[in-house]
């Protein structure tokens, strides 16, 4: 594309990111980097500061100082901790995070919500929940269910399989952000599906598209995380006029498909077995 030009810098470092607010001058920004995923959170804590938190200010401090029209930034649904009432809505209580990754996600959207008043900056918080599809993080259960499946690898699951969870498809999270852009308000949405799979139901329509038996292993639960994950999608339907269109199904049948032209390619990558 033209228009589109790539670098790759860490957001912990400050100069590089100069550097890039210099060259290209931004109009607004949409920070979809951070280290993410629980688990990993617990055994390298310092991962999670640098990018979630350091980051974060170098992004926004930029913003600020480069007079930038605005901030877009990922959130999570990991800053609802516990939560047991459903479905998760933006009036409830986000301040008892039960990971450090949520701690650090609740730590983005505070620091956003200082700078939106002291420097009438507009910034908008996304928080995502599940997000999934091709070109996926290798971590997510979907794209790892995936995975150990099409390569006749066990299939680890933490608990019975029955937590659900809501799962968004990339594509409708790329419509959600082309809309957001006019967003010129300190605003946070939910970013999620509005309905509910389990991790048995997800197993089984894997199962269906690839033509395989899952081998599935039990393992305890790790930690205690929500049985039942669901966003409230009121204010992201009557702010953005935006709902996520693609059920499960179509979702997890395109990428499986994408998942079998890539096969070959990533099989043997070891941060996703």
């Amino acid at each position: 594309y033209d228009k589109f030009e790539f670098k790759k810098i860490d957001i912990s470092n400050k100069n590089l990111l100069s550097e890039a607010f210099l060259k290209f001058n931004p109009r607004k920004v949409v920070n979809l980097a951070a280290q993410a995923g629980v688990r990993y959170s617990i055994e390298n804590p310092y991962e999670y500061m640098n990018a979630n938190l350091v980051g974060f200010l170098n992004i926004i401090e930029l913003c600020r100082h480069s007079r930038t029209e605005g901030l877009i930034y990922a959130s999570s649904s990991s800053v609802y901790g516990g939560n047991s009432k459903i479905p998760f809505s933006l009036d409830d209580r986000t301040d008892n995070p039960i990971s450090l990754y949520a701690a650090s996600k609740k730590s983005n959207e505070l620091i956003a919500n200082a700078y939106s008043h002291l420097y009438n900056l507009n910034t908008t918080g996304l928080r995502f929940f599940t997000v999934y599809g091709p070109y996926g993080r290798p971590d997510m259960s979907i794209l790892r269910f995936i995975h150990w499946i099409m390569e006749n690898k066990e299939v680890k699951i933490f608990g019975d399989g029955e937590q659900r969870r809501s799962f968004t498809y990339i594509d409708d999270v790329i419509d959600l952000l082309i809309k957001v852009q006019n967003c010129n308000s300190d605003e946070t949405f939910n970013v999620g599906n509005n309905q509910t799979s389990s991790l048995n139901e997800v197993i089984k329509i894997i199962e269906n598209f690839s033509d395989k038996q899952a081998k599935i292993v039990n393992e305890p639960r790790a930690f205690r995380d929500p049985d039942v994950v669901l966003p409230s999608l009121s204010k992201s339907k009557n702010n953005l006029d935006w709902e996520p269109k693609t059920n499960i199904e179509d979702g997890i049948k395109s990428t499986v498909e994408w998942y079998s032209s890539f096969q070959d390619k990533i099989k043997n990558f070891t941060y996703i077995n």
